[in-house]
């Protein structure tokens, strides 16, 4: 049988109609289609390169701005809300005029990070803000051990904060089951995770694996705080807190799968003081049978939850990308 030769516009077109089957895929390489690339396909190259060096420099200097530069573009990402023709929110930047919101704490350092580095290479290379905050959270996983996220760009970024509530409000039977606003609430249960994910595109063993990401990181602890931040704990007195707390000990500032065990030990009891910090939503995973399930796959192969992650968070941030290939 005669195999009939494969136009370059024709293995895009395949490309953009299922992004999904390029995982792993990394960046571009146009010598294998025998061609050399546009010379804004070049600069987008050279940018993303660039930029994820710029990142990983901040990174050899201090390992604690993983969580935070994750954390800044898990909170662009996850406003994201399309129905009826209707779409608003997602990676496009608008987390710079949200910083005042308290799911929102301790994100401007991280910000400002990435603000730098975006002011050096946007002249040149035009890429957005909301694709620096996508890039640099990939490089945060990737610097801190964990798997190589390509991603789609091609981001514009808008002027404004995004919606604080959703079109819709959604919820099951439970009264902790409720989805109103367009970022997660710490305190839903099972049945409100998959509602909220749901709406961004992911499945059950997706949003178990994102939230695996807690490993790598800290939280705001009220040790240290002066009186007058305890009697009225105010941004400033968030994002200036003396003390964080990692999510789990043993792996602060490591990208690893150490999240899951440390949940089956909660679960069983047998988790010393100051082992973990969880919230709410973390301890969901494991009451619910159907959650479960994933946080004892993930405890068992490291490697499965690092395609797993890798796939979420593509799907999570590429909800206002344009370009067909991942850079």
């Amino acid at each position: 049988m005669q195999l009939l030769p494969i136009t370059r516009a024709a293995f895009l077109g395949t490309l953009a109609l299922a992004p999904q089957l390029l995982p792993f895929q990394r960046l571009p390489n146009f010598q294998a289609l025998d061609e050399v690339p546009s010379e804004k396909a070049a600069q987008t190259i050279n940018g993303s390169k660039i930029l994820r060096e710029r990142v990983r420099e901040q990174l050899a200097r201090d390992t604690s701005l993983a969580g935070p530069l994750l954390r800044l573009a898990f909170h662009d990402a996850t406003t994201f809300e399309s129905s009826n023709g209707f779409q608003s929110g997602g990676s496009n930047g608008s987390i710079r005029f949200e910083l005042e919101k308290m799911e929102n704490r301790g994100l401007i350092r991280p910000l400002h990070v990435v603000e730098a580095i975006h002011g050096e290479i946007n002249k040149t290379y035009g890429i957005s803000l909301a694709d620096a905050i996508a890039l640099a959270g990939a490089v945060a996983v990737e610097q801190a051990g964990g798997p190589f996220i390509p991603i789609r760009l091609g981001r514009s970024d808008v002027s404004r904060s995004d919606p604080t509530y959703l079109r819709k409000t959604q919820r099951r039977e439970t009264e902790r089951s409720v989805v109103a606003e367009t970022m997660p609430n710490p305190g839903l249960d099972a049945d409100g995770l998959r509602l909220y994910f749901e709406r961004l595109g992911l499945s059950e063993s997706e949003f178990v694996a994102l939230s695996g990401a807690h490993s790598l990181g800290r939280h705001v602890s009220l040790l240290g705080m002066s009186p007058s931040c305890l009697k009225n704990l105010t941004q400033k007195c968030l994002e200036e807190a003396p003390t964080l707390l990692p999510f789990v000990s043993s792996s602060v500032d490591r990208f690893d799968n150490s999240y899951f065990p440390a949940l089956m030990k909660w679960n069983s009891r047998s988790v010393f003081i100051g082992e973990v910090a969880f919230i709410p939503t973390d301890v969901a995973l494991v009451v619910d049978k159907g959650l479960y399930r994933h946080v004892v796959r993930f405890a068992d192969d490291q490697s499965l939850y690092f395609r797993t992650f890798r796939r979420a968070y593509q799907k999570l941030v590429e909800n206002t990308a344009t370009s067909v290939l991942r850079y």
